[in-house]
């Protein structure tokens, strides 16, 4: 019998699900937005904390094939003190990789016990023991879904007679979870001094197959009795025969186009057919044969009495090919039988005349592929145009085109990517080529939630549409094309991934600059303007200071801009005393600068975690906004190390009155494979704010030492609470760059740094604040168990606030639940409302929405069953959204 654990009741609940099992390990993330209008008719957008759950190791394997001890799966002929070979496989059914320790026991209601069992790795699944397998084993370690052929071989007792017999029982034991077991496998050894044809069978490939390959199944044994063996009757072509029937089932959807092959060392071979109308002589002209379940191919060796002597051989081979459009997952379980007569009665009914040999399984494999092209189109062809942040977008084959955009304004590409695989499978979206001083990101087809993580999964063939926005800098102008490269690259095989660009084909709208490091513009010394090389860690932000001087004769201003690496991105901040260190939020422009003058500013490049080592080049430059020819550059390096990895996310930004307070949380991932010791610190504060940090959000300090996370994607909350002072005024920015700085360590801290990582904040002052929290209920999770989300959206300003509406996706690797609201604190009558798609509204929950989709939340005020800019949230009024997914 099996003996299950809990997590293995788990499994039960996940196995009737749709879909596979998230391997162990996985990062459930989510994080949620909303945006709204402030009291002073501005739009705004505000983002939740990052939650995470990672998913925890189910523990669930099987052995076929079963049996009892009175009943058992296999028997086995053999002659007193001759071997046996019993075949099985072994599948790991949970999700995350497990070791099933094997062993045997004999029967109680036998008449003998076998000597010598042992176990054995069947490599090629033929069911006999090869040359390079005879390595006894105790266990098999398997990955994910995957199986292992194990064969038992023993020996019959000498002193055994004829029509006794023996049980042996393989057991297996899950190493993760030793209350998960597998026991009913029970085999029987009969003595026999008769005819005994073995019987065993091999496909090659083995396992995995591909669409379109073909299998070749070969059937061998020999006499391995005590006496020749004899035929049995057979009608083929409506003709009484006798012989041995080798008889196999053409498993469903696999073809038979050639004719078979076979060898006996006795008798005459014919090979026939049985398409359900009796046994046939198979020719070439009945050829190809598609198996259904019943179609049956074999082997007949033609014979006259006992003519098949002790120790003569067989074989017998076919080829059957995979169809093309086979799915992933499809499995081709096949075995034979072989029917003979041991005593001349004429019939293959006594014990052991009918015998059935191993089964092999070949797997369809999953292939995976994707494409992604622009809207409506993700394997290219596209034509057409579609109207998209105000700008006309056209279509043509796999590039999308703006003719022409305005500096300020936000350009939105809208794209959809296909899974063009066999399997459903998740996607990582990227994208590249934007210009220095773009703000580009990633969103749903709704034009405003952030895409943060891989996307899916998504069925074979289906479909995702998304989109990228950039917002183009006020000053920046140019009339050449600006090519944006957007990638959807395959979780499961990061080897495929597809790429379609966007294109801007124009933006429409002087004096002498000298560009240096701190202290050294404006010295008239060319030589000496380039700043030293930095190292950096992959995810880290390094900072160059840099001076803006004008050597012109008029008062001008300049942009900042830069060339980095691929992928890489660079943030310019003001240094307003020129003491090399940021003050302020981020600037793409220098403002006015008067003759003779210089201004500084510091120059932050953000190196993408996966950065591989080595130097990078990386230069900065200013030019004339009055005269574009007008420029100066300077060059540097980054280089890039190979060191432990820390990450803190995500960036937060959010708004605040004046006095006001706001909390920030973010999440500390540790993802070395040594505990972490973090110490974590920030740099805003440059208007008089105050920045206090926790790790519980009830203890407060000016920074943090020694923040533990634990290896191998441990994680801790960070707290950040920023306390404004009365007098600020409205559009104020603060940014706060939070860094942990981690000593990564099997030992104890010393405070040397193996890892960094930080995170931004960026507070701006309004009449009238929404503020996010989300929270989970769980840290870790086993599939089929569910998440429950909370996310509380609150007005803590002192303004009324518009059109509020908050948005929260279904997260990759779960499957929509439920999902609810509450609000408290509206004035009046109002009415909560709930959307799929942020316009069509209703009051009615959601019951389906895909993962990868979004809810939508919203109150509406004024009794128009839809939220517009005349629904209000007042101060101190709350929206609190429960949503429910399970894990799959």
């Amino acid at each position: 019998m099996k003996r299950v654990g809990f997590i293995s009741l788990l499994l039960a609940l996940v196995l009737g699900l749709a879909y596979a099992m998230t391997p162990a390990g996985t990062a459930i993330q989510n994080q949620a937005s909303a945006s709204y209008i402030d009291s002073a008719n501005q739009p705004r957008t505000a983002t939740s904390n990052l939650v995470t759950t990672i998913v925890q190791q189910v523990y669930a394997f099987s052995i076929t094939p079963n049996g009892t001890e009175p009943s058992p799966g296999q028997t086995k002929n053999a002659l007193p003190g001759g071997q046996v070979v019993f075949s099985y496989v072994v599948t790991n059914n949970g999700n995350g990789t497990d070791t099933i320790n094997l062993a045997t026991a004999q029967g109680t209601a036998d008449n003998f016990d076998l000597l010598s069992p042992t176990i054995y790795r069947d490599a090629n699944c033929n069911g006999t023991l090869d040359a390079g397998e005879t390595a006894p084993i105790t266990g098999v370690t398997l990955g994910m879904g995957q199986s292992a052929c194990v064969l038992v071989v023993a020996t019959v007792p000498s002193s055994a007679t004829g029509g006794q017999y023996g049980n042996l029982n393989l057991e297996g034991t899950s190493a993760g979870d030793a209350t998960v077991t597998d026991t009913d496998n029970w085999a029987r050894a009969a003595a026999t001094t008769a005819a005994a044809l073995t019987a065993s069978k091999a496909a090659s490939p083995a396992g995995s197959v591909s669409p379109g390959d073909t299998i070749t199944y070969t059937i061998s044994g020999q006499n391995v009795g005590g006496s020749p063996a004899y035929g049995i009757s057979v009608t083929v072509d409506s003709t009484s025969k006798t012989g041995i029937l080798i008889a196999d089932t053409i498993p469903t959807g696999l073809t038979v186009s050639a004719t078979p092959t076979g060898y006996a060392g006795a008798g005459t071979v014919t090979y026939v057919y049985d398409d359900g109308t009796g046994w046939k002589t198979l020719t070439s002209s009945d050829l190809p044969l598609t198996g259904n379940g019943t179609v049956k191919i074999g082997m007949l060796i033609e014979g006259t009495g006992d003519f098949f002597p002790v120790g003569a051989q067989y074989t017998f081979s076919f080829a059957a090919t995979v169809p093309s459009a086979a799915s992933a997952g499809t499995s081709y379980t096949n075995s034979a039988t072989v029917q003979f007569d041991a005593n001349g009665d004429g019939d293959a009914a006594d014990s052991g005349e009918t015998v059935t040999t191993n089964t092999t399984t070949n797997t369809v494999g999953a292939s995976y592929n994707v494409a992604v092209g622009p809207y409506g189109y993700p394997e290219a062809g596209a034509s057409g145009s579609y109207t998209a942040g105000g700008y006309a977008v056209a279509r043509s084959g796999d590039t999308q085109t703006i003719a022409s955009a305005y500096s300020g304004t936000t350009v939105v590409f809208r794209h959809t990517l296909k899974n063009t695989g066999n399997t459903a499978d998740s996607f990582t979206l990227s994208f590249s080529g934007a210009p220095s001083g773009w703000a580009c990101q990633l969103v749903a087809d709704d034009l405003t939630t952030p895409i943060s993580g891989p996307v899916g999964p998504i069925a074979a063939g289906g479909t995702y549409d998304f989109a990228l926005k950039c917002a183009i800098p006020a000053n920046y102008t140019t009339s050449s094309a600006v090519s944006l490269t957007v990638t959807a690259t395959s979780v499961n095989d990061t080897a495929k991934s597809d790429t379609t660009t966007d294109t801007v084909n124009e933006v429409l709208l002087g004096y002498a600059v000298d560009l240096a490091r701190k202290d050294h513009a404006g010295d008239g010394d060319p030589t000496n303007d380039n700043p030293p090389a930095q190292s950096a860690n992959p995810g880290q932000t390094v900072y160059f200071p840099v001076e803006v001087y004008n050597a012109g004769n008029n008062p001008d201003s300049y942009t900042l801009s830069a060339s980095v690496p691929t992928g890489w991105s660079v943030v310019f901040y003001p240094d307003t005393n020129c003491d090399g260190t940021p003050d302020g939020a981020p600037v793409t422009n220098t403002g006015i600068v008067n003759p003779g003058n210089k201004a500084c500013f510091v120059a932050a490049v953000s190196v993408p975690a996966g950065t591989a080592p080595g130097a990078n080049p990386v230069s900065f430059t200013a030019t004339s906004t009055t005269v574009g020819t007008v420029s100066d550059t300077i060059s540097t390096a980054v280089n890039v190390n190979l060191l432990a990895q820390v990450r803190l996310d995500p960036d937060r930004s959010g708004t605040v009155t004046s006095p006001g307070t706001i909390t920030y949380t973010h999440t500390l991932l540790n993802n070395s494979n040594a505990p972490a010791y973090c110490d974590i610190s920030g740099d805003g504060g440059s208007h008089g704010w105050t920045y206090q940090y926790s790790t519980d959000g009830t203890s407060w300090y000016g920074a943090l030492a020694d923040v533990y996370a634990a290896p191998n994607g441990g994680t801790q909350a960070i707290y950040v609470r920023v306390l404004v002072p009365a007098g600020e005024p409205v559009g104020r920015v603060d940014v706060n760059t939070v860094t942990a700085r981690c000593d990564v360590t099997t030992g104890s801290p010393d405070n040397t740094y193996e890892a960094t990582d930080t995170a931004t904040e960026t507070t701006t002052i309004v009449g009238g604040e929404l503020r996010l929290q989300k929270s989970v209920d769980k840290a870790t999770a086993y599939p089929g168990e569910t998440l429950t989300y909370t996310i509380v959206a609150e007005n803590i300003g002192t303004g009324d606030l518009k059109k509020v509406i908050v948005a929260d996706p279904v997260p990759s690797y779960t499957t929509f639940v439920s999902v609810s609201a509450t609000a408290t604190g509206f004035s009046g009558t109002y009415t909560v409302l709930y959307s799929t798609d942020g316009t069509t509204w209703s009051t009615t929950a959601p019951t389906s929405v895909p993962t990868g989709g979004t809810v939508y939340v919203g109150v509406d005020t004024n009794g128009d069953n839809a939220i517009t800019d005349a629904d209000l949230m007042p101060p101190a009024a709350r929206i609190t959204i429960t949503l429910q997914v399970q894990v799959q």
